[in-house]
Formats: C-alpha cells, structure tokens, sequence
C-alpha cells in the first residue's frame, strides 16, 4: 500500500489487496476529517480510478459531513475495445449499479 500526501486535503492511495480496502479508505476518510477546518463547507469526495488506485479529498460539490463516492472504472474502456458510445453494451454493467 502506498499512500501520497498533497497538501492539507487530498491523499492518493494505492492498495495491494483487496483485505486491505476498507481499513485502508475509511483510516484516509478519518484522517482528512481530523484536518478539516470548522468553518469550511466542503465534503469528503472518495473516488476509485482503478482497481487499485483511490484519492480521498475535500470537494466543494459534496456537503459537509458527508463522503461521497464515486467510480470512475465504469467508463474505462480496455484497449482494442469499443470504438465508439454505439458500440458500447451497458448491460453488463447494470447489476453492479443497482
């Protein structure tokens, strides 16, 4: 596991295994809401951009008190795959979103 500090607010987090994931986002989640400021509105915004890369930061668009998270691997598309939003089948994806 490796763990990159920018600035104040953001932690980039990479994780080897999957035993590690829960304690590993919710000891970043606790970390950041231990630098939060009083006064500031921002949230905490989780955000998975593979299957083993995360941040875990501040953002204004999430309110304060609440962690949001978000999946950005639902849009990667693997290399020789689709060309084009046509040619792309959603259908798979479905069950994990419900």
């Amino acid at each position: 596991m490796e763990v990159h500090r920018n600035g104040i607010g953001r932690l980039r987090l990479t994780i080897d295994s999957r035993s590690q994931l829960e304690e590993v986002l919710d000891s970043a989640v606790a970390e950041l809401l231990s630098r939060q400021n009083p006064n500031t509105p921002e949230g905490i915004l989780v955000t998975r951009h593979d299957h083993r890369t995360f941040t875990v930061q501040f953002s204004r668009d999430v309110q304060r008190g609440i962690v949001l998270e978000q999946d950005l691997r639902l849009w990667a598309v693997p290399e020789g795959g689709p060309r084009g939003r046509e040619d792309f089948n959603c259908a798979p994806a479905l069950p994990a979103l419900c």
